[in-house]
C-alpha cells in the first residue's frame, strides 16, 4: 500500500531528480517554507527554524560593521536598522513570481540566499547530495511550484519536491484518511483534507487572512485608539505570539510601547483579541466548504478529526472556538497539535526519507 502511495506521489508531484554519483548517501531534509520563518528538519537529527528575511548592508559602514554581504534569518530581524531587508515570500508565495516591477530581481535573489541558507542547515558533508521535499501553500500556483524548484536547485539541493504544507503534516501524524489539515501561518492558512489518496485540488483550500492580516488589524486597532503610541510591526508580532486569545482570560495583554519616547505600559488585550478571533470564521467556512463538497456518507468522519497546526495554531481558546463555530455543520472535534512549528517539516523528511532511491533516479 505504501508503494502504491509512493508511487503516486511520485508521477503526480512536481519533482526534479538528483544527480546521483554513488559516492554517499543523500542527506535527506524536510522544509516548511513559510513567509514569516522557515523549518527544516533533517536525516542527521538537525532542526532549525529561521525567520524568511533576507537583509543586505546599507552601505559601507554597514558592510564593515557586520561583516558579510548578506544576512539571513533571526540575525536580519537583529540587526534590521543597518540592514536593507526583503522578505522573499509572501502569502506563501515566492513574491518575485507575482512581481513584474523593479524589485522582481532583488526578490529573486532573496528567495536564492533563503534556499542557500537552508541547504548550509543540512550540514551535508564535501560532494554530498542534499534531497528535500518542500511543503508549500495547498493552492500553490504552477508557476511558484517551479521557481521553488528551480531556486532551491540552484542553491545546491540536488533532488526537490514541492508538497502541499498541510500534506506534509498529515504525512507526520499518518492522517493520511478520514481527517482534515488545518495549517495556520503567516501567509496563509492552508486545509486540506486526506481521504486515503494523494490530495487533489479540489481537497484543498487557501486562506490569505493569515497571521499577517492580524498583525495589520491589531496595529490598525490600536492607532485607532491611541495615536500617541509609537510601535513597530514587530514589536505587535510579539506580542500577539505571546498573548493570542479568542476567549476572555484573566491575563491581560500589559505591553511597554515608548509614547513620546517613553516607556509606558498599554493594555492591548481587546485589540488582540478582536483580531485574532476574525480567524475563526474564515477557518470554519473553509472547513464548511471542505465537507459540504465531500461524499455525505463520510462527511462526519472529517468533522470528527481536525488537526489544526501552524504557528496560529497556539491562539489560546482556538480549539472550543472552532469547535463551536463547527456545531452548525453538525459538530465536529478539533486538535491542536503540540509540535506545530516543526510539524510539517517533519512530515515533508518522513516522506524524502520513504521514497525509494529508484524514484529520486527515474524522475
Amino acid at each position: 500500500m505504501k508503494d502504491n502511495k509512493l508511487n503516486q506521489l511520485s508521477n503526480e508531484s512536481d519533482v526534479i531528480s538528483p544527480k546521483l554519483d554513488g559516492k554517499s548517501t543523500a542527506v535527506k531534509v524536510g522544509i516548511d517554507l513559510g513567509t514569516s520563518r522557515s523549518a527544516i528538519t533533517t536525516s542527521k537529527g538537525e532542526r532549525m527554524v529561521m525567520a524568511s528575511v533576507v537583509g543586505w548592508p546599507k552601505d559601507a559602514i554597514s558592510a564593515k560593521v557586520f561583516g558579510h554581504r548578506v544576512l539571513v534569518g533571526d540575525a536580519v530581524l537583529e540587526n534590521r536598522m543597518g540592514l536593507q531587508t526583503c522578505f522573499p515570500l509572501a502569502d506563501g508565495n515566492l513574491a518575485f513570481t507575482q512581481n513584474a516591477g523593479d524589485q522582481k530581481e532583488t526578490l529573486r535573489k532573496a528567495g536564492l540566499h533563503l534556499f542557500t541558507a537552508l541547504r548550509q542547515a543540512a550540514k551535508a558533508a564535501e560532494g554530498q547530495s542534499v534531497h528535500a521535499v518542500i511543503g508549500a501553500p495547498a493552492e500553490a500556483t504552477r508557476e511558484n511550484k517551479q521557481a521553488i524548484i528551480d531556486l532551491a536547485r540552484e542553491a545546491g539541493i540536488d533532488g526537490v519536491m514541492v508538497v502541499s504544507e498541510p500534506f506534509a503534516v498529515a504525512y507526520a501524524l499518518d492522517a493520511l484518511e478520514d481527517a482534515m489539515v488545518v495549517d495556520i501561518g503567516a501567509g496563509t492558512i492552508d486545509l486540506c483534507r486526506m481521504a486515503g489518496s494523494l490530495p487533489d485540488a479540489e481537497d484543498q483550500v487557501t486562506i490569505f487572512h493569515a497571521g499577517n492580516h492580524v498583525d495589520a488589524r491589531i496595529c490598525e486597532l490600536l492607532r485607532e485608539q491611541r495615536a500617541d503610541i509609537q510601535f513597530s510591526p514587530n514589536m505587535i508580532k510579539k506580542a500577539k505570539e505571546r498573548f493570542s486569545s479568542v476567549v476572555d482570560t484573566n491575563k491581560r495583554a500589559l505591553v511597554t510601547f515608548p509614547v513620546n519616547g517613553r516607556p509606558t505600559e498599554v493594555d492591548i488585550t481587546d485589540q488582540i483579541q478582536t483580531a485574532v478571533g476574525e480567524l475563526v470564521p474564515h477557518i470554519v467556512d473553509g472547513i464548511q466548504k471542505l465537507v459540504s463538497t465531500f461524499d455525505p456518507e463520510f462527511q462526519h468522519r472529517i468533522r470528527s478529526r481536525v488537526i489544526v497546526s501552524g504557528g496560529g495554531s497556539q491562539v489560546y481558546g482556538l480549539q472550543e472556538a472552532l469547535e463551536k463555530g463547527l456545531e452548525d455543520l453538525g459538530g465536529g472535534r478539533v486538535m491542536i497539535l503540540d509540535d506545530p512549528v516543526f510539524a510539517g517539516s517533519q512530515g515533508a523528511l518522513k516522506l524524502a526519507l520513504e521514497m525509494p532511491a529508484e524514484y529520486w533516479e527515474q524522475l
